[in-house]
């Protein structure tokens, strides 16, 4: 079974969605070894209360119990397998800008933070973090006017309570790696251009073309040149229903060399030519 976290959660009415953050008391009742394929397209952080499962990475397992807080970064496809039966947790799910702002309001440095590789960060409990998940509950159970205001603070106090723990250098190198990736996506979403190679920004990461295809297919979750020629696409598109070009016009504006390559990319992305398009809007 696959299935598309936090959207599957909304369809099944057990989330609250907030802005650029969503929390749920997620319950699974499941059978020993009963595995879903999950897709995350979300940050997520995970209050483990009752049970245990395993999530089954493409090269590793990590084991979580209710002893446990897990981190989980977007992007990743995990199988996720519940051990004891029964399983318990407080769902965080969160974007990209609400660790941007947590980043910024507290001045976060990353010099010389070492490397993070991995998709997940795990610690242990502490009696602060217990405390916590009694509280959120709490809150969730209550119909109060400032939920959402409530929400946000207390996924700040979660963070600013593992900065005050031992995983605190470890906590900054994981929040660090997302930063990063996302710095990565925003330079090149705004200075690739479409006449040229995608493959000449690696300069401007300082980067080999080897790591700046790895990088970028970990982050956008395809090839550069793939990427590109979507890009390329869509903007051919747009002019095609917006302006007075041609279809050989567009071809060149956009980037490609061959006009009967272009046709076919065109109808096999959209599945119409480039022509009908032009037809449909005269």
């Amino acid at each position: 079974m696959k299935i598309i976290v936090p959207e599957f959660l909304e369809k099944e009415n057990k989330l609250s969605k907030l802005e650029n953050l969503s929390i749920c008391n997620y319950i699974q009742y499941s059978e020993d070894g009963f595995r879903k394929e999950v897709f995350i397209s979300t940050n997520m952080l995970f209050f483990v209360m009752r049970g245990s499962k395993i999530l089954h990475f493409k090269d590793k397992k990590v084991d979580v119990n209710s002893q446990d807080v897990l981190f989980l970064k977007s992007g990743d496809y995990v199988m996720s397998e519940v051990l004891d039966g029964y399983y318990e947790a407080i769902l965080f799910m969160y974007d990209d800008n609400i660790l941007f702002d947590f980043i910024k309001k507290y001045n976060l440095s990353f010099e010389n933070i070492p490397l993070f590789e991995d998709n997940y960060f795990k610690i242990k409990k502490t009696s602060t973090f217990e405390i916590f998940q009694s509280s959120v509950i709490s809150y969730l159970e209550k119909n109060s006017s400032n939920q959402e205001s409530i929400i946000k603070l207390k996924l700040e106090e979660a963070f600013l309570n593992i900065l005050e723990s031992d995983s605190k250098e470890s906590f900054k190198a994981f929040l660090a790696s997302i930063y990063n990736n996302s710095l990565f996506k925003i330079k090149i979403e705004k200075e690739f251009r479409y006449d040229e190679n995608i493959l000449l920004l690696a300069k401007e990461f300082n980067i080999t073309d080897l790591a700046f295809r790895n990088k970028f297919k970990e982050t956008f979750g395809m090839t550069p040149k793939k990427w590109q020629n979507s890009k390329k696409l869509e903007k051919a598109k747009l002019l095609l229903e917006t302006s007075d070009y041609n279809v050989t016009q567009v071809c060149q504006k956009c980037g490609f060399d061959n006009i009967s390559w272009f046709v076919q990319a065109f109808k096999n992305e959209y599945g119409i030519t480039p022509k009908q398009i032009k037809n449909n809007k005269n």
